[in-house]
C-alpha cells in the first residue's frame, strides 16, 4: 500500500495501525516524532535501537520515511508515517507502518514498537525530546490495521 514502505522479503513481519491524537494537531506530533528520530540526546527505550530519517514532505497530508536499526546492529525495519489534520485542525489522524527487511514471522513487537516509540507519551513512561513545545501526546488511541504483534510492555526494555 502507499502508507507502506516495501520489503524485499515475501515473507516479513509488520506492523500497519492507524493513531489518533484528539488533542493534538499533525504539527506537534510531526515535531516530536522528528526530534526524537533526529535528537542525539534522545534515547530508543527499546534496547537502545539507532532511527535514521530518510524524508519528510511538509503540507496538508505530511509523511516521513525512515528506519530503525535494532540496538544489536543486525536488523534494519523501514517505516513510513502519514499524517492527516482532523476536520477541526485541533487533532490529527497518523497512519503508521513499519516493515522488517527480511525474512520473519515473529517479531516480538518490534515494528509496533518502531511505531510507538515514536510518539507515546510520558504516562507511558517515554520521555519526549521536544523540549521546546513540550508537548505531551497524551490521550492517542491505536486502532491495528495488521499488526498482530503490539505488546506495549515489549516497548520499554533498556538494553543490557
Amino acid at each position: 500500500s502507499k502508507y507502506c514502505p516495501g520489503s524485499p522479503a515475501a515473507r516479513h513481519a509488520r506492523c500497519a495501525m492507524t493513531v489518533n491524537f484528539p488533542s493534538n494537531t499533525c504539527n506537534q506530533v510531526k515535531f516530536e516524532m522528528m526530534s526524537r528520530m533526529t535528537n542525539a540526546e534522545w534515547i530508543d527505550p527499546h534496547n537502545g535501537g539507532q532511527y535514521i530519517l530518510h524524508d519528510a514532505s511538509s503540507g496538508p497530508e505530511s509523511f516521513i520515511q525512515g528506519s530503525r536499526i535494532t540496538g544489536d546492529g543486525h536488523y534494519t525495519d523501514k517505516f513510513m508515517l502519514t499524517l492527516n489534520p482532523g476536520d477541526s485542525g485541533n487533532s490529527c489522524q497518523l497512519v503508521a507502518c513499519s516493515q522488517s527487511q527480511v525474512f520473519s514471522i515473529l517479531d516480538y513487537s518490534t515494528n509496533y514498537c518502531n511505531l510507538r516509540n515514536l510518539y507515546c507519551s510520558e504516562g507511558d513512561g517515554c520521555v519526549n525530546a521536544n523540549a521546546v513545545e513540550n508537548t505531551d501526546l497524551a490521550g492517542y488511541v491505536e486502532d491495528y490495521v495488521d499488526c498482530k504483534q503490539n505488546a506495549k510492555s515489549k516497548c520499554i526494555v533498556s538494553s543490557r
